[in-house]
């Protein structure tokens, strides 16, 4: 899958903040290393916020956070599961994301390896 057009569909997305808590339950108790529940978070938590996506309501915010650090935990240890360069990326993303580092989290979903590093070659 190409990230950077999966991120095009954020807007829709942000707008449903609330599957955030449900995804992770979900995607915890699968068992299964699936990095669509990564990009789908990853992408949610990424346009909170901009244009007229929402910020999370308050009733739902301490659920949202903790969820988006809780598939960061099970990411850490999922990520040694796969050989998926998607779900790594993925999985990264959201590591990133929890820890507070947005825009590491954005490259890491948006840009394949192969993008990063002509992005890396450019800026010299």
């Amino acid at each position: 899958m190409d990230f950077g057009k999966s991120f095009t569909i954020r807007a829709t997305w942000a707008r449903h903040l609330t599957p955030v808590p449900h995804l992770v339950r979900i995607h915890r108790t699968s068992g299964v290393v699936d990095w669509n529940a990564y990009a789908i978070v990853a992408i949610i938590e990424l346009a909170r916020g901009k244009g007229n996506n929402p910020e999370v309501p308050t009733w739902l915010e301490e659920d949202y956070h903790r969820a988006i650090r809780e598939l960061a935990e099970i990411g850490v240890a999922e990520i040694w599961r796969t050989e998926d360069p998607e779900a790594e990326r993925a999985i990264l993303s959201v590591i990133a994301i929890a820890k507070g580092l947005r825009t590491h989290g954005r490259f890491l979903l948006k840009y394949s390896e192969d993008e990063m590093l002509d992005i890396e070659s450019r800026a010299g």
